[in-house]
């Protein structure tokens, strides 16, 4: 059975004037669930009805539900495949340009979600900042 981690990693984010933004990973998981391509959460109550969409019924520990702070949201990816069958998603970068967030992510190998055929990666990442009026996915 598949075990996934809690990794979390602080990455640098460019913003319109230079400006560093955070963002961290909160989760990544495989799941076939239908998802829009993108979500942003920004209240505890949108937080918890997604983490009870994703949890996993085989497993009795549910994943701890991540708790904003003031300036921050959440923002689940969860973009269709476009060079892989079964891969994983990287965020690369993400910057703001006039209040729209574009994300840059690339598809990479994972071995495991060749060997369980899965072709769902879901991301979750907690960004520092001001909601985004909009939000575009741009696969490298």
């Amino acid at each position: 059975m598949p075990v996934t981690k809690n990794v979390i990693e602080l990455k640098p984010v460019m913003r319109e004037k230079d400006e560093e933004m955070k963002f961290s990973e909160v989760r990544r998981l495989n799941k076939d669930i239908h998802l829009e391509e993108y979500m942003v959460l920004q209240s505890f109550e949108e937080i918890v009805k997604l983490y009870s969409l994703l949890e996993d019924k085989r497993f009795s520990r549910s994943e701890p539900i991540p708790v904003l702070a003031e300036n921050e949201f959440l923002l689940l990816l969860k973009p269709k495949l476009k060079t892989q069958l079964y891969a994983d998603i990287e965020v690369m970068r993400v910057e703001e340009e006039k209040s729209v967030l574009n994300v840059y992510y690339k598809e990479i190998n994972n071995e495991e979600y060749k060997l369980n055929k899965e072709k769902d990666p879901i991301l979750i990442l907690k960004i520092e900042g001001v909601i985004p009026s909009k939000v575009k996915l741009i696969a490298l």
